[in-house]
């Protein structure tokens, strides 16, 4: 006889959503339950039941219910779950009393509607004959293998779950009968417990014992010095199982392994670096091998002080015929390769116009760069002084903000302004750092988070890009940080025109400097109140040097004298323009630069 149970307010109380899509409608709101629209299963109960008896299953249009079906048993490996229909009769169309099936096992609940749809419930079916286990094999296992449980009421089983919560679902096993149910070992699975459940709501883990599950283990590499590119193999055990395989700064990379699991093959990618080679199986386990790749080394750089445009800067080091680019301070595109002169121990390249100070940085590839010494280079600019005093700054605990946040307008600055900041360091500790940041202390753009200072130093200048410029702007000015130091004085280059560089000896008035004559420059483009600057090194063998800036037909400007004194200190000679001089040289020929015993080098406006 088959006995009827009543159903607990709690099963009832187990509602089971449908699967499929759900729309967004007032029946989502709605605190009664059987207002919804279509097949839907509310509850079933009671749980755990045994197989043979009855149970009531409510929910809503169960009159559009055709089928009843539950997870079956089987007796052979299938790679898929079977179902079995059972046995109901629909009380209305809010309830139906379905009988158990003799051959099913814990699983869901489903039924199937006149138009084929099915409704699976979210809740399991759980049976409430005990379960005994008396046996668990094989051990060990390989992930994908089949590892059987064996006993009594095994079928009652909901779910296996394998060391680190790696859990198989009753409905998943690939065997599962009254003694004994097998199940594919999770390629996620790892050494360790294996307990089982029955499938309930917070049902609790028996454990069943330890499971021995292999893992990927590499136990060498056919060459731990391999070239860029170069096919590599990497040997071990049960390397099968690696899932994702990644080198040094470079991760995903393809690669094959052999039918016996013993080998992998590999080609190191022309972007890695030196270091560890990662393997990982699903398990998240994984294996490494080191492997060395050629890479370029920095030994030295000269010149490093008082550089100027047009020389040559020499940087020796190893490997360096692999570097692709060459980046230098302040100057926006790289050298690219045959733009500099390269060998496997040297580099050199001729010092561009407007390069600042900083240090130089070899691009080997996307993942690999290195960096020299810090050049800084010779200027003769004049400065502004935006701020003098004394701040000591301790070991990043501390900044010197005044030109931050309003403390000064970096408005008015332009790209290529070079900005210092005068500074001495404490060797104290034995090192000492610089960062010049925003006024939240991130580094400008282009400029490194940590600058190395020796003791040597005295400043520290960065030749200022639009990019810094509008970081200032925007986000808070400036801040010098770092460690262990003294700022004194922070100035900004005052921007100037070079019209002229050479250099040409002027004797006893019977020679001149008349490239920026009669064409040679128009000056109808000079404002009044830019000062001209004339450079030059005066010759004071005879004792005496003079020097005159005169129009095309060497006549002294107006308001300026003849004859202008030199001394030995001398290293150039200045004048404010008035409207008066820009007039003579417009429309007399020009500048002719003039006088006795001097060499001019330069001539620049500003």
């Amino acid at each position: 006889m088959k006995i009827y149970r009543k159903i607990s307010v709690l099963a009832l109380t187990a509602l089971v959503a449908a699967t499929g899509f759900i729309s967004c409608s007032e029946d989502d709101l709605d605190t009664n339950p059987y207002s919804k629209g279509g097949v839907n299963i509310l509850g079933f109960g009671p749980m755990p039941i045994t197989r043979g008896e009855t149970m009531r299953v409510t929910g809503t249009h169960l009159n559009d219910v055709k089928e009843v079906i539950f997870p079956e048993g089987n007796q052979k490996l299938t790679p898929s779950t079977t179902y079995i229909a059972a046995e109901f009769s629909l009380k209305n169309s809010e309830e139906m009393v379905v009988t158990i099936p003799d051959q099913c096992v814990p699983g869901k609940l489903r039924v199937v509607t006149r138009g084929g749809d099915t409704i699976v419930s979210q809740t399991n079916i759980t049976f409430s004959e005990e379960i005994k286990v008396t046996a668990m094999t094989p051990d060990p296992v390989h992930p994908g293998d089949i590892v059987s449980i064996k006993g009594e009421y095994v079928w009652n089983i909901g779910q296996v779950m394998f060391f680190d919560h790696v859990t198989v679902d009753a409905e998943n096993f690939v065997k599962n009968t009254r003694s004994e149910i097998q199940v594919r070992v999770p390629m996620e699975a790892k050494t360790g417990e294996v307990a089982y459940n029955d499938g309930s709501e917070g049902a609790e883990n028996i454990v069943v014992g330890n499971l021995n599950v292999d893992a990927p283990k590499a136990t060498g590499v056919s060459k731990a010095t391999p070239e860029f590119g170069e096919r590599i193999t990497i040997n071990g055990e049960n390397l099968d199982l690696v899932e994702t395989l990644d080198f040094p700064a470079v991760a995903g990379v393809e690669f094959e392994v052999a039918s016996d699991g013993k080998s992998i093959q590999v080609t190191v990618p022309t972007n890695t670096v030196s270091g560890t080679i990662t393997m990982t199986a699903a398990s998240e386990l994984t294996t490494t091998v080191d492997i060395t790749v050629p890479l370029a080394t920095f030994a030295s750089i000269d010149p490093t002080k008082d550089v100027k445009a047009g020389q040559t800067i020499t940087i020796t080091g190893d490997k360096l015929d692999r570097i692709t680019q060459v980046v230098l301070p302040a100057i926006g595109e790289p050298l690219a390769k045959g733009q500099f002169e390269q060998s496997a121990t040297r580099i050199s390249f001729q010092v561009p116009e407007g390069m600042g100070d900083g240090k130089i940085i070899l691009v080997q590839h996307d993942n690999y760069s290195i960096e020299t010494d810090k050049v800084s280079m010779y200027s003769e600019a004049p400065e502004l002084t935006l701020w003098t005093g004394s701040t000591y700054i301790g070991n990043w605990s501390g900044s010197m903000a005044d030109l931050s946040w309003g403390g000064f307008d970096w408005s008015t600055i332009k790209p290529g302004q070079v900005l210092t900041v005068y500074l001495t360091p404490d060797m104290s500790e034995g090192w000492s750092q610089i960062r010049v940041g925003n006024g939240s202390w991130a580094a400008l753009p282009g400029t490194s988070d940590v600058n190395a200072l020796s003791a040597e130093d005295t400043k520290f200048s960065v030749t200022l890009t639009q990019a810094m410029i509008d970081e200032m702007v925007n986000n808070g000015g400036l801040v010098i940080c770092g460690a262990f130091f003294t700022v004194t004085k922070v100035t900004v280059s005052i921007p100037q025109t070079v019209l002229w560089s050479g250099s040409t000896y002027i004797g006893n008035w019977n020679g001149s400097m008349a490239d920026l004559s009669w064409g040679g420059y128009d000056w109808s483009t000079v404002e009044a109140g830019q000062k001209l600057i004339v450079y030059l090194t005066p010759d004071m063998s005879e004792g005496w040097s003079q020097i005159r800036l005169g129009n095309g037909s060497w006549a002294a400007l107006p308001g300026t004298s003849d004859a202008n004194p030199l001394t030995a200190e001398d290293t150039r000679f200045a004048v404010t323009l008035t409207q008066a001089m820009i007039d003579e040289m417009v429309n007399n020929g020009g500048l002719v630069i003039c006088g006795a015993f001097f060499t001019v080098t330069k001539v620049v406006l500003q």
